[in-house]
């Protein structure tokens, strides 16, 4: 699956993953490859964590109002502030 990260300043992070794990607004939840259609408000702060097919991990800090939609295998994250961390 692919996942997006877009802040109204940038695209922060566009590539293909594994897994997606984010802090939806209820409790954490994970998504994977051909995952149920899905859209969801995110915390305010909060840890995403992406597991890539080489088995690297990235993980992107966001900030503010942020969203997910995950449909036909497109992961897309909307947030107000996102960076990734080292």
């Amino acid at each position: 699956m692919r996942i997006s990260i877009i802040t109204p300043e940038q695209v922060v992070l566009d590539c293909e993953a594994r897994q997606v794990i984010v802090p939806g607004t209820k409790s954490p939840f994970a998504m994977l490859d051909k995952h149920q259609a899905i859209i969801s408000s995110l915390l305010p702060e909060g840890e995403i964590k992406i597991s890539k097919s080489d088995g690297t991990e990235l993980r992107v800090r966001i900030e503010g109002n942020c969203i997910v939609e995950q449909h036909d295998n497109l992961v897309s994250v909307l947030a107000t502030k996102a960076k990734i961390e080292q």
